[in-house]
Order: C-alpha cells, then structure tokens, then sequence
C-alpha cells in the first residue's frame, strides 16, 4: 500500500542523487532505477513539512517576502504533469486558503497557480501589502502558454512579486520597482529572453487579507493586449490601474457593475471571451503552464467499450492501494481533500488507462493531458471534472492521479451508503461475478497497450477494480 513518504520519495527521488530540478534531465532507466531502489527501502522516513516563516515586528517586509519565496520555492516546481491539488480558481478566497493550508501540509511540487495561492495566503496578515494577481499569455512558437505571479505593492510605494516558475527569471522580483508598469515590463523582457512573446497581461483586484472571506477573487479586471510599439499607452493604463482598483472594487460590490468613467480611462481593455464555450477552445494548448522546452503534446486516445473475453492475461498495471479511502466533510459546504492513488507500468510498453467512477459521488480532479493544455476551465460550469479520464502510463513508469469525495456529481440518483463495497478485486484483478448485481462503489480502470490502441482485440485490453469507503472528517 503506497504511503505519502513513497509518494515523496518517488517523485523527488533519492536526495543524494536526485531532485526535482533534475527530473526532466535523468533518463527513464535511471528513474527506473531510483524506484527499484526506493521499493526496497523497509523504512521510509518521514518527509519534513514545510515550515512556516515566523516575523518579530522589526523584521524588514524585504527579508519577510523573501523567506516566503524561499518557502514556496522550497515545494519545487511540478514537472511530473499531475496536478495534486484543486486549482480551480473560480471560488472564494477562504476556499482558496484551504488549498494553500494543504499545500503546505502535503509539501507536493506544485506550478505557478499553486505559488500564487501560497503567497496570498502567507502575506494576508501584512495589512501594508497590497497584493494582486498578474497572470501573461504568451506564444512561442505555434504553442500558447500562461503564467501567473503574485504582484506585490508595498505602502504605496516598490513593487516587487512572489512565484515560482521553471525560470528563475519569472518568478520572485524584489521590492525595488517604481511602478506597476515598471514590474511588468520587466516580465516582458525575460519572457522575451526565452522566446516567448507575450500577448495579453491581465491584472486582477487586490486579494483580501480576510482568510475567512467568502467573497470571489477576481482574476482578470484589466486585460491588456501587449504592443512593445505602444508600451507608453499600456504603462498608462497598468499604472492607473494600480492606483484606481481599490476604488473600483469598492464601486464593483456596491452597484454590481463597474463605473462609467472604467471604459474610458481602460479603453485598451479587451476582456477574453468566456473560455469552454467552443470547442476550439477546448484545442488550444493554454494552460498555466510555463513549459520553456519545446514538446509535442500527447495525443490522449478516446477508447470505445469493448466488451472483454473472459481469459487469463499478464495485468502489467498495479494500482495501489488496495482499498481506497476517500474523506468526506462533514458539512457540504467545506472542501473535500483529494486522495492520490498510484498506478505502476510494469511492461515495457506504454498503457493508456481509462479511469471511470460509476458510482456518481466522485470527481477525479487530476487533469489528462489534453485539459492541462487549454486555456482555463469553464468557469461557469461548475461540474469541471469528468467521471471518466484517460491518462497515459509510460513503459516501467508510475503516475499518481488525484480523486476526491464530490456528491454533486451524483445528479439522478441517490448515491449509495458509504459503507465498504461489496464489490471485491479477484486475485486476477477482475472484479467478482457475484457482486455485480450490487449498487457499485469501485473506481474502475481499463488498462489499453498503446501501440494497438486504435484496434484493440477482444481480450488485449484489461479492467482491473478497486473498492472504496468514506472516512468522515
């Protein structure tokens, strides 16, 4: 059964020879090898959690910025293309603090969303900060590419930012900028250092120093497209904004709209079209995601349901644990926390894995592929996990996928008791005949070779199931 100090070790590796920084250099046999050699380790030590920076009053803010960058730089960036922790962003700030507290309490890598949510948290008691989000989308290429960073503004004077980033460039800058503009012509130059250009910055309210707020944060109010020929214009605009989005805010929550004078003063504001609404939209490789490597995106291959011939099979894909433990708040409104579960390649080819919940009352919250590449979520459908998702293990690979309690997926029928499944593996893998007849509570995982995806005979693919119960929190 897979712990939280196998999951650490694995992705970060052995310390003595490996780390995250070096993940995307090391080869597959030699990560191969850092498994094999994790897997026969008796004792894990226990992983040390990240801990808290702690300010006397005479701290200067520079020294205390700096020791809650070192923090969140400290997590390391998450190369490995699984997400662990929600980072849907349309939600309140009090929601947002929970994900952050579990970052914290987790110590997983995470990306430049996951530092901004960090960084809000770790700053909402210095009432001297003001702090807002400045995401970029950029291009290089034909790929399209996001970013997010913590703008910092301190006693309306410097400005400087929070982050993390694969550059070291894009992430954390010092207070010792004059203005908005200044700090964000400085991200346009280093962008363009690692060809990328950018096309639109956009800048949202200042977050709230109230953790307990159930008040929306609001990503993008100015949306500006990028014109290195027109920057004086734009520094305009970023400057104002910077000065003026307090008042704005303020006019915002009183009438529900903005104020008059808003278009006139912000006429190069060119707010997006709300993403997920076509499916062109869906294609497009957006995300916040600042890969600087050039890549080819998987294709993720949508399976059809084949029915199996009932015959005995090698089952190369270990799914641990054996019995998943999902937790459930006891109040509907608070957020339940994710469960990772581990599926290992033990064959020399790669697999596709279709994983479904048939019970309704599950959302896998890990991305495939294909999802970390849009834009953003659709952040007027609430339902933004699917109950199926099909992910790729490569050949003598791991991954860890990330679900959690969700009854609100669960919409035309009474979800079943939470008490432990009577649907049970075979030592085969296959699921009991006797309890088919039951109301099923098992996540389900269709194991497809790769290389004959496209026409898979009866028999090639497999379906191994696994039993959940709920553990109230």
């Amino acid at each position: 059964m897979a712990s939280r100090n196998t999951r650490r070790v694995y992705i970060q590796g052995e310390p003595t020879f490996y780390s995250i920084d070096a993940m995307a250099a090391i080869s597959s046999d030699e990560l191969q090898d850092a498994w094999e050699k994790v897997k026969a380790m008796a004792i894990l030590p226990e992983p040390p959690e990240p801990k808290l920076p702690n300010f006397g009053p005479k701290v200067p803010m520079k020294t205390k910025l700096q020791s809650i960058q070192s923090l969140i730089t400290s997590l390391e960036y998450n190369y490995t293309g699984t997400l662990y922790f929600d980072v849907n962003k349309n939600r309140s700030f009090k929601s947002i603090v929970n994900t952050a507290k579990e970052i914290l309490k987790e110590g997983l890598p995470i990306q430049c969303l996951e530092g901004v949510f960090l960084g809000a948290y770790l700053t909402a008691g210095m009432s001297n900060l003001e702090r807002f989000p400045i995401s970029f989308k950029t291009a290089a290429g034909k790929s399209t590419h996001r970013h997010i960073i913590l703008g910092i503004h301190h006693q309306q004077q410097k400005w400087g930012a929070l982050g993390l980033s694969r550059c070291d460039k894009l992430m954390y800058k010092d207070l010792k900028f004059e203005s908005l503009s200044d700090l964000v012509l400085d991200y346009c130059r280093e962008f363009e250092n690692v060809y990328h250009k950018v096309l639109k910055v956009n800048v949202g309210f200042p977050f709230t120093h109230d953790i307990h707020s159930s008040e929306r944060v609001e990503w993008r109010v100015l949306n500006l497209p990028v014109d290195m020929s027109n920057w004086a214009e734009i520094a305009k605009q970023l400057d104002g904004f910077g000065k003026d989005a307090a008042e704005i805010e303020i006019f915002k929550k009183a009438k529900g709209e903005f104020p008059a004078w808003f278009g006139t003063r912000y006429a190069l504001n060119a707010p997006e079209v709300e993403i997920g609404r076509s499916p062109r939209a869906v294609q497009r490789r957006n995300s916040f995601s600042d890969d600087f490597n050039t890549f080819e995106e998987e294709q993720q291959t949508q399976e059809s349901a084949l029915a199996q011939t009932p015959r005995t099979i090698p089952k190369h894909i270990i799914v641990t644990p054996d019995e998943f433990t999902f937790k459930k708040p006891s109040s509907i409104t608070a957020p339940a926390p994710p469960t990772n579960i581990f599926l290992q390649n033990t064959s020399p080819l790669p697999y596709l894995i279709e994983i479904e919940d048939r019970s309704g009352l599950l959302e896998i919250v890990t991305k495939t592929q294909a999802t970390l590449q849009t834009e953003e979520r659709d952040e007027t459908n609430p339902e933004v996990h699917p109950a199926k998702a099909t992910f790729r293990i490569s050949a003598n690979g791991m991954i860890a996928v990330a679900i959690k309690y969700n009854p609100h997926r669960s919409l035309t029928k009474k979800p079943s008791s939470p008490e432990k499944s009577s649907v049970k593996k075979s030592m085969n893998g296959n699921s009991d005949e006797s309890a088919m007849n039951e109301p099923l509570q098992v996540v389900s995982f269709r194991c497809i070779p790769e290389k004959i995806a496209d026409a898979v005979p009866d028999g090639e693919s497999f379906t191994l199931e696994t039993p959940f119960v709920f553990k109230d929190i």
